[in-house]
């Protein structure tokens, strides 16, 4: 028995390095083709948020769920593209979320968009290295109720480099686990920017894939000059549709 068991495991063994060495010589056939490839994800974060925004010096805790961000959603859209050439590759991604909501004093709206542009350079048919910018603004708006009703606005703006990684590793002939990781800020914007994505991923055929993971986005930005500081983590579930083309 103790011998039958050894052989069903080189034989597993051996059926998943052959899943796996059929998708890194797709890899490295893509990566050699002189052929550009492109895509485009639309995709979705039901994230909370954690942490201490500071404005005009005075500090508030947040803790936030998902579902309460949810149930302030005016409006969303996210959604990120990529093209390569051989081993190199550019990407954009761009995410906007407009929340809202009201008391009997006062209409409060938040409008947030975070940008990102990047250019890399594929190591390997599974390992990725990228640099690049993201941008992050921040605008809120508080309308007071009542006839002497005041409109108070303000918007803070900021740029952070990033440097990060990306790996995929397939472990099926339609599935695979990818991992992206960056770093950025390093006080030319953020003090420190840290971003991390693990995600599962089933490829439905040449042109779909499916994904499903988490995402984290953690930010810790300080404006001295104005008393504002934005120290805050985003997490929660991530999921996309990648439409190849």
């Amino acid at each position: 028995m103790a011998v039958v068991r050894k052989l069903r495991a080189l034989h597993l063994l051996a059926f998943l390095t052959a899943l796996f060495t059929a998708n890194h010589a797709r890899g490295q056939e893509e990566w050699n083709d002189n052929q550009v490839h492109g895509d485009l994800m639309p995709y979705l974060v039901v994230g909370g948020l954690t942490g201490d925004l500071t404005v005009a010096s005075h500090t508030t805790p947040i803790d936030k769920s998902a579902s309460d961000l949810f149930n302030h959603l005016q409006f969303g859209f996210m959604s990120r593209t990529h093209v390569s050439y051989n081993r190199f590759f550019m990407g954009a991604d761009l995410m906007y979320v407009g929340l809202g909501g009201s008391t009997s004093l006062v209409n409060v709206g938040v409008d947030q968009w975070t940008g990102e542009a990047l250019a890399g350079y594929r190591v390997t048919p599974t390992l990725k290295l990228f640099a690049g910018t993201r941008y992050n603004n921040t605008t809120t708006r508080l309308r007071f109720q009542g006839p002497l009703g005041t409109l108070r606005s303000g918007s803070v703006t900021w740029w952070d480099p990033i440097v990060g990684r990306q790996e995929e590793f397939p472990f099926a002939d339609v599935f695979s686990f990818s991992a992206r990781f960056d770093v950025g800020g390093f006080s030319v914007g953020s003090r420190l920017a840290i971003n991390a994505e693990p995600l599962l991923n089933l490829h439905n055929n040449k042109h779909v894939t499916t994904s499903i993971g988490w995402k984290f986005l953690y930010q810790n930005y300080v404006d001295s000059s104005r008393g504002f500081e934005y120290d805050a983590l985003m997490q929660g579930p991530m999921a996309g549709l990648t439409i190849r083309i």
